[in-house]
C-alpha cells in the first residue's frame, strides 16, 4: 500500500528523542558518542526534573519517565502546550513492569497484586500519561506489534490531518530492552554471539545485531511553521518481499509515485543493523541505486528494535534542518557536494519489515 494516497502535506514541527546517545538536547547533534560493550544498549537519561514535576516523577517507571520526557521535549520544540491528538507505537511495550506484574501473579498466587505494576505495564500507559500531563482530551491511540508499529501510528496521524480531525498530532514510539527479550532474540539467532563494541557493529561480518531501546516523538501538522524541521513527503512499507527484485521495484515505484528518481536523493539513511545476513538487500539497494549519494547509518548508535525506524527518521530530519552530517554516522567518504534537499530513509527490521521515508526541506 502506498501511503502517498493520503493527499496532504505533513510537516515535522517538533522532535524529542531519548536514546542510547545524548540526543535529548535538540541544540546538539551527536557531538559526543557513547559506545557499549554490554549485551544491549540503554538510554542516556536526561534530568527528568527539567520536564516532570517531582511529585509525579517518583510514581513513574524508568521507561515512562523516558517516554514522557521525550514527548515534553517534542512539544516544547514545536512551541505547543497541548496537541490535538496523541498516538504512540511500540513493539513490546513496558517489559520490565510487565515482568514484575506476571512474576507477582505466579509468586503470590494472584493475591494482593501491586496495582502500579499493572497500570504501568499496559501498552497504552504512555499515551494516557502524556494526555493527563498535557491535558489533551482529544484522540488517543496506541499501536503495538513488532511489524511496523511506528509506521502504522504515523499513517494514523496522516489520516487525522487529512480528515481535519486534528491540526497538530503528537506521534511517537518507544521500546525498552529487557533480559527476557534478549534471551529470546539470542535463541532465535537475531543477536551477535561474539562480544563487540557497539560503535564497531557495522564493521562486523557475522550474523546478528545488538539490541537497543529508545523513544522518539514527532509533532506533525499539515501546516508549516517557521521552525519546521522538514516535510515528510511520503512513506511506504513492505512486509517480507518475495525477493530482491520485488524490493527494488517497490522502491523505484515509491520514488516514482513521489515524482523522483534515485538520482534526486542527496542523502540515504540506511537502516543496516550489522547483521551480515539480513543486511544484504539493504546494502544491494545502496550499491545499485545510491552510489552517487551520501550514505549515513544509525544502528551502531542505538542498536536495533521494532521501532528503530523512528530514530532514522529523526536523523534524516536533523540533517535536513541543520545541513550537517556528523562523521559519526557517515558511511562513505563522499561528502554531500550540494545543499541537502532530499533524504531517503531505508530501514529494515530482522530482514522482514522494510520501510521507506522520503523527506524534503520544509
Amino acid at each position: 500500500m502506498l501511503i502517498n494516497e493520503i493527499n496532504i502535506a505533513c510537516y515535522i514541527n517538533g522532535i524529542g528523542v531519548v536514546s542510547p546517545q545524548r540526543t535529548y538536547n535538540n541544540e546538539e547533534f551527536l557531538t559526543a558518542l557513547a559506545g557499549y560493550d554490554s549485551k544491549f544498549l540503554t538510554c542516556i537519561l536526561p534530568n527528568f526534573k527539567d520536564y516532570i514535576s517531582p511529585f509525579q516523577l517518583r510514581r513513574l517507571s524508568r521507561m515512562l519517565r523516558v517516554g514522557l520526557s521525550s514527548a515534553i521535549i517534542c512539544l516544547r520544540d514545536a512551541g505547543l502546550e497541548t496537541p490535538d491528538a496523541i498516538i504512540t507505537a511500540t513493539g513490546y511495550g513496558f517489559q520490565e513492569y510487565m515482568g514484575k506484574f506476571l512474576n507477582e501473579i505466579m509468586t503470590q498466587d494472584e493475591q494482593q497484586l501491586t496495582p502500579t505494576y499493572f497500570m504501568q505495564s499496559t501498552h497504552n500507559a504512555l499515551s494516557g500519561l502524556i494526555a493527563l500531563y498535557v491535558k489533551c482530551t482529544g484522540y488517543n491511540s496506541t499501536y503495538a506489534g513488532k511489524a511496523f508499529p511506528f509506521e502504522a501510528a504515523l499513517h494514523d496521524a496522516l489520516l487525522l490531518l487529512q480528515e481535519e480531525e486534528a491540526e497538530n498530532v503528537l506521534v511517537g514510539s518507544f521500546d525498552e530492552v529487557y533480559p527476557v527479550q534478549y534471551n529470546d532474540y539470542d535463541r532465535l539467532g537475531y543477536l551477535k554471539k561474539e562480544k563487540i563494541n557497539s560503535l564497531q557493529l557495522l564493521a562486523t561480518e557475522t550474523p546478528g545485531t545488538v539490541l537497543g531501546e529508545g523513544t522518539v516523538f514527532f509533532c506533525v501538522s499539515g501546516r508549516a511553521a517557521p521552525h519546521s524541521w522538514c516535510l515528510l513527503q511520503n512513506f511506504h512499507m513492505i512486509y517480507r518481499p518475495v525477493d530482491y527484485n520485488h524490493l527494488s521495484s517497490a522502491l523505484l515505484d515509491f520514488l516514482k509515485a513521489s515524482g523522483m528518481t534515485p538520482e534526486d536523493i542527496d542523502v540515504l539513511v540506511s537502516g543496516i543493523s550489522g547483521d551480515f545476513k539480513r543486511d544484504f538487500w539493504n546494502r544491494s539497494l545502496q550499491k545499485d541505486f545510491f552510489d552517487h549519494a551520501t550514505v549515513v547509518h544509525f544502528k551502531h548508535l542505538i542498536g536495533d528494535y521494532a521501532t528503530a525506524a523512528s530514530f532514522g527518521l529523526w536523523l534524516g530530519a536533523k540533517i535536513l534542518k541543520t545541513q550537517i552530517i556528523p562523521d559519526a554516522v557517515l558511511s562513505n567518504s563522499r561528502p554531500c557536494s550540494r545543499p541537502v534537499k532530499t533524504v531517503l530513509v531505508c530501514n529494515h527490521f530482522l530482514g522482514k519489515n522494510y520501510s521507506f521515508f522520503l523527506l524534503t526541506k520544509a
